[in-house]
């Protein structure tokens, strides 16, 4: 799934080529993709363009009036600029056509169908990000608050950093990355952080981002209409390969829908997890 740096990329992206620029038409392809109604997506026909933001893996477009285009990409989005009278992929379920000839599209990969876009009046973006907590990348995310949110509830590390309500932006790919950074077990509980544990996890969650910016500047796979093959990473997907600072092999636990990373040497004492949900180290 994208998380923040690939989405913060895109925003970079588009607040520079689409500024500016107005919808000539658009155009819905996959129904359910568009989650409201009123006011309707024509009414964006002729509004300018006037800043792109985000929050957590949110993208958010502005219009004049008033207008924002609130899109989440869900697992398989990606979001295109391209000729518009090049033909579109299949997966299209959204294109806006621009005043240069160009088309905005969201495509969607693979049968899971997650993405979303809302337009939103002004008044009403507060109130559609309330669920979210702090930007990962936030100057609001600081090591005092980052121990308050860990103390709040008991729950697994791994877990809590994918936790839109309490850190946004941060998902399955970069949890890995960070814990491996921050030398943190992802099956650890909060509540047993010490202060020296939450400063390491602190500095590696800005580590592991301003490394994923850069290596997305450099290819953000969200742009074209092709797969997550990102290569990157130091531990996620690396299942069987040496850690890059112990030479470990890197293990994995296996759940239904996706799997986490991690090295035995440098996050578990030398232990593995059994390769099941809720698993105990094993001894």
């Amino acid at each position: 799934m994208p998380e923040l740096p690939e989405i913060e990329v895109l925003r970079e992206t588009l607040a520079v080529r689409l500024d500016g620029r107005r919808p000539v038409g658009t155009s819905v392809r996959q129904f359910a993709l568009v989650k409201t109604v009123d006011p309707p997506l024509e009414d964006l026909v002729d509004r300018a363009v006037v800043g792109a933001r985000r929050h957590g893996k949110h993208l958010l477009l502005n219009f004049e009036g008033d207008l924002t285009l609130a899109i989440h990409l869900g697992i398989g989005g990606r979001l295109l600029l391209d000729d518009a009278m090049r033909k579109p992929p299949r997966s299209l379920s959204l294109e806006i056509e621009m005043d240069d000839r160009n088309a905005l599209r969201v495509v969607e990969l693979g049968t899971k169908k997650r993405s979303s876009v809302h337009l939103l009046r002004a008044a009403l973006i507060e109130d559609h990000l309330r669920h979210l907590g702090v930007d990962a990348l936030s100057p609001d995310l600081t090591v005092d608050r980052l121990a308050a949110l860990l103390s709040k509830d008991r729950s697994q590390i791994k877990g809590f950093l994918e936790d839109q309500r309490r850190v946004a932006g941060i998902g399955n790919a970069y949890s890995d990355e960070i814990l491996w950074e921050a030398r943190l077990a992802p099956l650890r509980l909060t509540t047993t952080l010490e202060p020296p544990d939450v400063e390491r996890l602190f500095t590696a969650i800005g580590t592991v981002i301003e490394r994923a910016l850069t290596h997305a500047r450099e290819d953000n796979y969200l742009m074209v209409a092709r797969g997550d093959e990102r290569g990157t990473f130091l531990v996620h997907r690396r299942e069987g390969q040496p850690c890059p600072q112990c030479g470990e092999r890197i293990a994995s636990i296996h759940y239904a829908d996706n799997s986490l990373q991690y090295c035995p040497a440098c996050q578990v004492e030398g232990r593995q997890y059994a390769d099941r949900r809720l698993s105990r180290l094993l001894r």
